[in-house]
């Protein structure tokens, strides 16, 4: 897809970070925007900045954990507009813990968002997407850490298997709809509020709530100073995905954030030798991102 005037695009996690700075992109681009999450009040607030955009927006509450809302959020986005073009799945939330300490509210949490809401919007969509006819691109946001080996617990786990959705859907609709292509979109740091993870900043539902594990003020303020000293804006996060749209990219991010961790392209082609020579990994497995880390 290279021209986006007057197309439709739907966005999950629109009320603010990286989804709210691919609705301001879109908007700038002419598009009418669904907007779709979990909180009324921050798409509110981004429906009316791109208002004063001239975009026509619409606003669909949903919790994308629940396969009954993504359907929902279908309808509604054709009710209104008629078709869909563009559909970026980019809900997402972490938790901390290594894999045996998490609780499994906690797995259940993440990869009920991370992942099979992506997979929920996949199916939801697709099908429509197909029957329309016309062009179209499916945005899966993942993470660089979908990327390289380990590290992240519960959010890592379920970065790398949206990657994998990501590749097995862009060979289904390489034999099934040519028309429609499909991009993982792997962010290193953005500014986008990702520290900012108690039940007043990422509402968790009761069903994952019950033994919930909590991130500690050290954890949140590492997470804030690495975000806000070495992250990009949102605004300079939507750049980098559009012209990763745009050049009609399965991988999107790699490239742009090595700036911000230079051995990022070292690390993944390193994975990649040590599956092939059966080698085990070195530690710390996360050493790409720590060492950039320490250095701000």
């Amino acid at each position: 897809m290279n021209n986006f005037e007057g197309k439709v695009a739907v966005i999950t996690g629109a009320g603010r970070g990286i989804g709210k700075g691919i609705a301001l992109r879109c908007a700038q681009e002419g598009m009418k925007v669904v907007l779709s999450g979990i909180r009324l009040d921050p798409l509110n607030k981004t429906a009316a900045e791109l208002n004063k955009l001239g975009a026509e927006t619409l606003i669909v509450q949903a919790d994308v954990s629940l396969e009954a809302d993504v359907e929902n959020l279908a309808e509604k986005s054709y009710e209104a507009f008629g078709a869909v073009h563009l559909l970026v799945n980019n809900a997402g939330v972490g938790s901390p813990g290594n894999v045996w300490e998490a609780s499994m509210d906690d797995w259940n949490w993440v990869m009920s968002v991370n992942f099979f809401g992506v997979l929920y919007g996949v199916r939801a969509f697709i099908p429509r997407m197909i029957e329309q006819g016309t062009e179209g691109h499916i945005v899966n946001v993942s993470s660089v850490a979908g990327l390289l080996e380990g590290g992240g617990g519960s959010y890592g786990v379920s970065k790398h298997a949206v990657v994998a959705l990501t590749e097995a859907l862009y060979h289904n609709l390489a034999e099934a709809a040519p028309n429609i292509n499909v991009s993982a979109y792997c962010p290193g740091y953005v500014n986008s509020e990702l520290d900012q993870v108690d039940s007043a900043n990422r509402p968790r539902p009761a069903r994952f709530s019950k033994n919930a594990s909590k991130f500690t003020d050290e954890m949140r303020q590492g997470a804030r100073e690495t975000f806000e000293n070495k992250g990009l804006s949102i605004e300079e996060s939507a750049n980098v995905l559009f012209e990763g749209i745009k050049a009609g990219k399965l991988y999107i991010g790699v490239q742009a954030f090595s700036e911000q961790m230079p051995r990022l392209g070292e690390a993944i082609h390193q994975r990649a030798e040590n599956i092939v020579t059966e080698q085990n990994p070195a530690h710390p497995r996360m050493s790409v991102m720590k060492e950039k880390a320490d250095e701000s």
